[in-house]
């Protein structure tokens, strides 16, 4: 039996799902206008576009050593906003804070 290696490189369901959670709501009330996805050797993306802009402003990436990165395009280039050694620790930015968190910075 042959068995195939799952590629570091790729977003796993739970990533997907992960992403969609934060996505999902985004979508809804029109904050983003679409995702789409690239794919190669080496990389695993999903790009954000926005209302109104023609080119993607946010990309979720996981690279060839199953690390995850979050960009930002300023129209000058991608600068990383966000990374981790999972898809819910790099999206974080994205994941409302508690109360709890809110409250303790208000003082």
């Amino acid at each position: 039996m042959t068995v195939v290696a799952f590629s570091r490189a790729r977003f796993t369901p739970d990533d997907l799902t992960e992403f969609g959670d934060v996505a999902e709501a985004k979508l809804r009330l029109g904050h983003w206008a679409g995702i789409t996805r690239e794919s190669g050797r080496d990389y695993d993306r999903l790009l954000v576009l926005l209302p109104g802009v023609d080119r993607p402003v946010f990309r979720f990436e996981r690279d060839a050593r199953g690390r995850y990165s979050l960009s930002f395009n300023d129209r000058s280039g991608w600068y990383g906003i966000g990374a981790g050694t999972t898809a819910a620790e790099c999206l974080a930015i994205w994941r409302p804070r508690s109360r709890a968190a809110r409250a303790a910075t208000a003082v």
